[in-house]
């Protein structure tokens, strides 16, 4: 992976470093997920990382193409999977990351993916994602 801040935060993900991720964006930063899932603030932001983390063993994210088409703008292709605390796999799943940088941190990333749920699967929305063999992770 490159040093671009997609893949620093994607390899702080990977290592299950919740403190590392979190700490690489900004006070008012804001991400959401491929679920829906958002958070809007540093208490927000690392809530939804620590959902994540939480249900995972590992998780292994390999960019395919990255792109930096303004300042502080970043775009990347990927592929994530995810190895379950109950040792199940999930993925891989492609994804799309927009991220956008700012003087002290990162402001905003937005994660899009093919796995989303049917529009009319609405049970409760997207915060607990469960497909037919297990969660979905939502990042």
């Amino acid at each position: 992976m490159s040093d671009s801040p997609i893949s620093v935060l994607l390899r702080a993900i990977d290592a299950l470093d919740l403190d590392g991720a979190t700490s690489l964006f900004t006070p008012t930063a804001e991400v959401a997920t491929v679920y829906g899932r958002s958070g809007k603030g540093a208490d927000q932001v690392r809530a939804v990382f620590a959902e994540l983390m939480e249900e995972l063993r590992e998780a292994h994210h390999e960019v395919t193409a990255e792109w930096n088409p303004a300042p502080g703008v970043w775009l990347a292709e990927l592929s994530a999977v995810y190895d379950l605390k109950d040792f199940s796999r999930r993925g891989p799943y492609e994804r799309i990351v927009v991220l956008h940088m700012g003087d002290t941190g990162i402001e905003q990333v937005r994660m899009y993916g093919s796995h989303e749920q049917p529009l009319q699967d609405d049970h409760g929305g997207y915060q607990e994602v469960r497909g037919p063999h297990g969660w979905l992770p939502t990042l």
